[in-house]
């Protein structure tokens, strides 16, 4: 399952969830229990000696 990015829309608090692509219940803040947003996260590959850094639907990956 992938891994989501969310940001709080009352307190700002930012976190991750692991989810279901099929689960459509709304994401609350584990601080305030308010409505969370997806963020928009990127994924990086590499290969050939370069780094290709690209949008993605969720989830993130993070290399060095």
């Amino acid at each position: 399952m992938p891994l989501y990015e969310y940001k709080c829309e009352s307190c700002g608090e930012e976190f991750e969830q692991i989810r279901s692509s099929s689960d459509k219940d709304q994401v609350k803040c584990p601080k305030c229990d308010s409505p969370a947003k997806k963020k928009l996260s990127f994924f990086v590959t590499r290969g050939a000696g370069r780094s290709v850094c690209s949008p993605g639907s969720g989830g993130s990956f993070g290399g060095g």
